[in-house]
C-alpha cells in the first residue's frame, strides 16, 4: 500500500492512513485544498475529532467492522477549518495493521440531489393537486391505511396522516357504498389483484364527492400480497358532467314531447331537480310587462312553500339591474360560483328576507334567459344548496343550452296551441260555411220544385221567385264576404275614396240594418253631432263596416234589447260607438274577436249563423281608412261596445275616384246578338234562355275552340265567355278572337267565379273588355249595354 503513497499528492480526493484506534498518521494535500487544514494540524489527531458529533458513532461502528469485513463505505460530515461541514463519501479498507481511507466531497452532489428531490416533490404535489388526486398505501399484513400527499384533501379532511385501520377508513365512505367497497377490498386482498373502484365519500362539511381509487399490488418474498400503493382521484366533476349530459338529453327528449307551455315549464323545473340543481325557479314576462313566477321546484315541498313565500313578500325589484330583471333586460346570464354570507349581507338589507334566504341554504347561483329568435321571454334560475355543488363555467354553458332548448320547446308549444286553435276555427268555419250554403240552397231547391209544381199559378210562382231571389242575394253576399277577406289578408283590397259625410254613411248603414233590428224588436238610439263630418272614405266599404257592427248587435242581443249608436268628434278624429246590452264577450275572447274565423262558440251551440269573418272584415276596412277598431265588454251577458276611430278629412284633401256605386245607364231595348260560352251546360242554357226572354238573339257553345269558330263566323255583338273551358281556356280563346279582324268589334266579357284583381288583370291582358264575377244578376243582364 505504501508504494502508492508517493502518488497521493496528485489525487483530488481525501486520502488518509489511520491507526486501528482511528488516529490519523498520514494525509495527502487534498485535505488542505478541500478542508483548509495542513498536515501538521491533522496528523496525530483522531479522525472522530473532525467528524460531526451526530456521525461519530456511525464512524466508530464502521471502523470496528473493518477488522473483520472490508472494504466499508459510509457518508459522514467532515469539519472544515472555517467551522462549516462538508459531506464526504468514504471508502475504507485494511491490511490488518492500518486503515486506509479515500473520501470524496459529495456536498454539491447531495445538495443537487436534494434539490431534485424537492423539485420532484413539488411537481408531485402540483400534479396531484391539479388532478385532484391523493396518494396512499395499504399494508395488508397489518390492515392499516396510510395517507400520503393529497389524500386528506381528496377526502375532505385535514387529518389522518398516521396509519389507521380499514374499518376507520370506512367511516369516510358513503353508507350506501361501504358494503360494495368492502367486497372489492376483500377480493383484492384474497386474490392479489390490482385495485380499481368508484365510490362516494362524505366530506367533513357534509358534501358528497365521488372518488376513483386505483392501486398496484406488491408481494413479499413468499409471493404473498404484502402491500398496495395507489392514488385516489376526485371524479365528482366527471360524474356531474356525465349526469348533466344525461339530464340534458332526457330533458330535450321530454321537452320535445310536451305541447302545452305551462306543462313544459313545470316539467323543466322538475327535471332540473336534483339532476342539475337543488332549486329551480322559472319566471316569465307577462303581456303587461310584469314578471310572473310560473314554476318552482325542490325535493322538499316544505322548502318550496318557503321559496314561494319569499317571492310573494320580496318579488324581484324591476328598478334593480341585477338578478332576474338584469337577465331579462340584457338577455345575458348571471353567474355566482359561491354565495357567501358576506355577499348576502351586503346585497340583502332587509333582515327578514336575509334570514329566509339563509334558511334556504343557497351556495351557488345561475340565472339564464329563455330566449328564442333574439327575444327574451323569461328566466330560469338554478340554485345549488345542500348538494354543496359550486357552479362553474361549463355548468353555465349547459344551463344556457338547456334554456335555449326550453325556449324553443315553449315556442313550439305556443305554436301547437295556436295551430290547434286555428284548426278548430277552420273546422268551425267549414262546418258553418256548409251550414250557411245549405240553408239558401235548400230554399232555392225547394223553390224550384214548387215552381215546377205550381207553374200554372202566377202568384205562387212570383212569391217563390222572390224567395229564391233573396236566397241568391244572400249567397252572393256570402261569396263577396269571402272575397273581401281574401283581398284584405293578401293586402289587395282597393278602396275608392272620395270626400263624403260620415253621418250620411252611417245613416245609410242604419237603414240597411234597420230590418234586422226591427225584426228582433230592438230599440235603436242614435246620437249624431250637430256639425259637418267630412271624411275621405270609400262610402260603400265604410257603410259595410257599420252595417256589419249593427247586424252583429242585432243578432247577439236578446229580443227587445237596446242598441245605441253615437258619433263624437274629439280633436282630429271621429269616434263612432255601437253599443248593445246583449250576450257580451268574455275577457279571454276580447283580444281575438277581430281575428279571422273567430267565434266564441260553435254556431250549432248558439243557433246563430255567420262565418266568423265579419269582424275581421271590419278591422281590415277600418285599418284601410287609417283608423282603428276596439271591442269592449264587461263579460258574458253584459253587452258589448265596438269603438271605431277614423281620421277627419282636412281641407287640403282632394276627393278621390268616384264611388263604385255609379248610376247605371238606362238599359237598351234593342235586340243584340250574344254568344254564350260555358262548359257548364245547365248554367249556359239558363243564361241563354234569360237573354232570349229579354229579347236578344243567342248562340251557345260549350268549349273554347268552338267558341272561337262561332265568334269569327257569326261576329256577335256581345260574347259572354267562361274562363275555365275544355280544349283551350277562355284566355286563349279571347286572344285568338282578338287576333282576327272579324273579332275586333265584339264586346268581349269574361264571366268567372274567379274575381281577384290578378284575375281581372289577366282577362284584360287577354283582350276582354270587362270581367264579371258569377253569379250575374238580372239587373246587370238587363243593362247589358
Amino acid at each position: 500500500m505504501e508504494r502508492y503513497v508517493k502518488f497521493w499528492q496528485y489525487v483530488d480526493d481525501l486520502l488518509a492512513v489511520l491507526e486501528p484506534t482511528g488516529v490519523i498518521r498520514q494525509i495527502n494535500p487534498a485535505w488542505e485544498n478541500l478542508l483548509g487544514f495542513s498536515a501538521e494540524e491533522i496528523v496525530g489527531r483522531g479522525l472522530s475529532e473532525l467528524i460531526h458529533e451526530e456521525d461519530r458513532k456511525k464512524l466508530a461502528n464502521e471502523l470496528s467492522a473493518l477488522l473483520v469485513d472490508h472494504p466499508r463505505k459510509l457518508e459522514i460530515r467532515v469539519l472544515r477549518k472555517d467551522g462549516s461541514y462538508c459531506l464526504v463519501a468514504w471508502q475504507f479498507t485494511s491490511d490488518g495493521e492500518r486503515f486506509y481511507g479515500v473520501g470524496r466531497d459529495v456536498t454539491r452532489e447531495k445538495k443537487q440531489e436534494e434539490q431534485l428531490k424537492q423539485a420532484d416533490q413539488v411537481r408531485l404535489h402540483l400534479a396531484l393537486a391539479a388532478g385532484e388526486m391523493g396518494a396512499w398505501e395499504w399494508d395488508l399484513k397489518t390492515s392499516e391505511v396510510s395517507w400520503l400527499e393529497g389524500a386528506a384533501q381528496v377526502h375532505g379532511t385535514s387529518g389522518k396522516w398516521s396509519p389507521f385501520s380499514v374499518e376507520e377508513y370506512m367511516t369516510y365512505v358513503h353508507p350506501e357504498d361501504r358494503d360494495a367497497l368492502g367486497d372489492v377490498m376483500a377480493e383484492v386482498a384474497r386474490e392479489g389483484k390490482n385495485h380499481h373502484a368508484e365510490y362516494r365519500v362524505v366530506w367533513e362539511d357534509g358534501t358528497v364527492h365521488w372518488i376513483e381509487a386505483r392501486g398496484e399490488m406488491f408481494f413479499d418474498e413468499l409471493g404473498e400480497p404484502s402491500y398496495m400503493a395507489g392514488v385516489s382521484i376526485d371524479i365528482t366533476r366527471r360524474k356531474r358532467a356525465e349526469k348533466d349530459k344525461e339530464f340534458l338529453v332526457r330533458a330535450t327528449a321530454e321537452l320535445a314531447a310536451l305541447v302545452e307551455p305551462q306543462s313544459t315549464l313545470d316539467r323543466l323545473a322538475r327535471l332540473a331537480v336534483p339532476a342539475f340543481a337543488d332549486w329551480c325557479a322559472i319566471d316569465m314576462l307577462a303581456d303587461d310587462g310584469s314578471l310572473t313566477r310560473v314554476s318552482v321546484a325542490h325535493a322538499d315541498p316544505g322548502k318550496v312553500k318557503l321559496a314561494e313565500e319569499i317571492h310573494r313578500r320580496f318579488p324581484p325589484d324591476p328598478n334593480i339591474d341585477e338578478g332576474t330583471w338584469g337577465v331579462i333586460r340584457s338577455g345575458r346570464s348571471r353567474f355566482i360560483s359561491e354565495i357567501t354570507d358576506a355577499m348576502v349581507n351586503a346585497i340583502i338589507k332587509d333582515p327578514d328576507r336575509r334570514a329566509m334566504l339563509k334558511e334556504l341554504g343557497m351556495r351557488s347561483y345561475l340565472a339564464v334567459p329563455l330566449s328564442a329568435h333574439g327575444k327574451t321571454t323569461g328566466v330560469i334560475t338554478f340554485f345549488a344548496a345542500e348538494s354543496g355543488r359550486l357552479y362553474a363555467e361549463d355548468d353555465l354553458l349547459l344551463a344556457e343550452e338547456l334554456a335555449h332548448r326550453a325556449a324553443v320547446a315553449i315556442e313550439n308549444a305556443e305554436l301547437y296551441r295556436e295551430l290547434k286553435a286555428a284548426d278548430r276555427a277552420k273546422n268551425i268555419f267549414l262546418a258553418t260555411l256548409a251550414h250557411e250554403l245549405r240553408n239558401p240552397l235548400a230554399a232555392i231547391v225547394s223553390g224550384l220544385a214548387l215552381v215546377k209544381l205550381t207553374s200554372n199559378d202566377p202568384e205562387r210562382v212570383e212569391q217563390t221567385a222572390a224567395v229564391m231571389t233573396r236566397q241568391s242575394d244572400y249567397l252572393t253576399r256570402l261569396v263577396d264576404d269571402l272575397m273581401d277577406i281574401a283581398r284584405i289578408t293578401s293586402g289587395k283590397m282597393e278602396l275608392k275614396k272620395e270626400q263624403a259625410s260620415l253621418v250620411s254613411i252611417l245613416n245609410g248603414a242604419i237603414e240597411a240594418s234597420r230590418s234586422a233590428i226591427e225584426a228582433a224588436g230592438h230599440r235603436l238610439s242614435v246620437s249624431l253631432p250637430g256639425q259637418p263630418t267630412p271624411v275621405l272614405a270609400d262610402t260603400v266599404r265604410l257603410a259595410q263596416v257599420f252595417s256589419n257592427l249593427l247586424t252583429n248587435a242585432a243578432k247577439y242581443t236578446p229580443h227587445g234589447g237596446q242598441i245605441d249608436v253615437s258619433v263624437e268628434c274629439p280633436g282630429p278624429e271621429y269616434v263612432v260607438r255601437v253599443r248593445d246590452n246583449g250576450a257580451g264577450i268574455s275577457s279571454d275572447m276580447l283580444e281575438h274577436v277581430f281575428k279571422l274565423f273567430t267565434q266564441v262558440k260553435h254556431p250549432i251551440e248558439t243557433g246563430d249563423g255567420g262565418l266568423g269573418i265579419g269582424l275581421a272584415i271590419v278591422e281590415g276596412l277600418v285599418s284601410g281608412h287609417g283608423g282603428s277598431v276596439e271591442a269592449h265588454s264587461a263579460g258574458p251577458g253584459k253587452g258589448s261596445e265596438f269603438v271605431v276611430r277614423l281620421p277627419r278629412a282636412t281641407a287640403a284633401e282632394v276627393p278621390g275616384v268616384t264611388s263604385e256605386t255609379a248610376v247605371i245607364q238606362a238599359s237598351t231595348t234593342r235586340a243584340l246578338s250574344v254568344l254564350v260560352v260555358d262548359d257548364n251546360i245547365d248554367a249556359a242554357s239558363t243564361l241563354a234562355e234569360i237573354l232570349r226572354i229579354l229579347g236578344h238573339k243567342v248562340l251557345l257553345e260549350n268549349d273554347g275552340l268552338s267558341a272561337v269558330i262561332t265568334a269569327l263566323d257569326s261576329r256577335p255583338e256581345v260574347i259572354l265567355m267562361d274562363l275555365g273551358l275544355p280544349g283551350i281556356d277562355g284566355y286563349e280563346a279571347a286572344r285568338r278572337i282578338r287576333a282576327d279582324e272579324r273579332g275586333k268589334r265584339s264586346r268581349l266579357i269574361a264571366v268567372s267565379g274567379w274575381g281577384q284583381e290578378e284575375d281581372k288583370l289577366r282577362s284584360r291582358e287577354a283582350g276582354f273588355d270587362e270581367h264579371w264575377v258569377k253569379p250575374i244578376g238580372l239587373d246587370r243582364l238587363k243593362n247589358l249595354l
